[in-house]
């Protein structure tokens, strides 16, 4: 069984509740240094063949209640 700390949270655009509050938890200088990784790992991703709709179905089939 795998245990879920605070450490395994990592910068998205929508959260579920229990990723907001570890999220949360976690100090300002480490939230500031995961986003920018994550906005790192964005940028080197290079292009991707789905378009915003697509990434939206997809956020809304796992988050329903998910609101721009």
């Amino acid at each position: 069984m795998t245990t879920v700390t605070v450490d395994d949270v990592e910068p998205k655009a929508v959260m579920s509740a229990e990723e907001q509050a570890r999220w949360a938890e976690l100090p300002p200088d480490v939230q500031l240094e995961r986003l920018r990784a994550a906005l790192q790992r964005g940028a080197e991703s290079g292009v991707s063949s789905r378009s915003m709709d697509d990434i939206w179905k997809k956020v809304l089939a796992e988050f329903p209640d998910a609101r721009l």
